[in-house]
């Protein structure tokens, strides 16, 4: 089954990208303008993403560095251990919803001390897969199309990542 999956990934980006031109070809569509007007477009939106990655990234590092993060920690593990959440994932399930690339330093911090074939470790890999970073998110795409009012997106958001926290550890706890 691996020589299977290591075959169709080897293939699968270079038959994409023949098919998009073969097809691009075929409907007489200028494909080097097209794409170099995507890259454009890629660009600008890059520049207009860059002042909401560079706020979320200071403000996690003004938390670590002000020692409000420990504070946190230890705030809320007795909430934690209502819910049979190991301590070690404290950190990751405070960080995830705000930094994809900083809880993955996470993981692989709990990865080393806990081990992968742990508990932690297995929770925490299930949540890196599976839970979404919520305030990146939202800042990232409202702040990007300007949209004012969240709605319900925020509180959707929390319950899903909340849900998402309580499946990692109840499935990992029954596997």
């Amino acid at each position: 089954m691996s020589d299977i999956l290591s075959a169709f990934s080897m293939v699968f980006l270079p038959a994409v990208i023949t098919v998009i031109l073969i097809w691009g070809i075929k409907s007489r569509i200028p494909i080097y303008d097209v794409f170099i007007e995507g890259a454009r477009e890629g660009l600008k939106t890059a520049v207009d993403i860059l002042p909401f990655i560079l706020g979320i990234f200071v403000a996690i590092e003004a938390l670590t560095s002000s020692g409000a993060m420990d504070f946190t920690e230890k705030l809320v593990q007795p909430v934690f251990r209502l819910f049979a959440i190991p301590e070690e994932l404290i950190p990751l399930i405070i960080l995830r919803p705000v930094s994809g690339s900083g809880s993955l330093a996470v993981v692989e911090s709990i990865m080393e001390e806990a081990g992968p074939d742990s508990f932690a470790g297995r929770a925490a890999a299930v949540m890196a897969g599976s839970c979404e970073t919520v305030f990146y998110v939202l800042a990232l795409y409202f702040g990007v199309t300007s949209v004012k009012k969240m709605r319900h997106a925020f509180a959707a958001g929390l319950i899903g990542y909340a849900a998402g926290i309580l499946a990692s550890v109840y499935i990992c706890l029954i596997i």
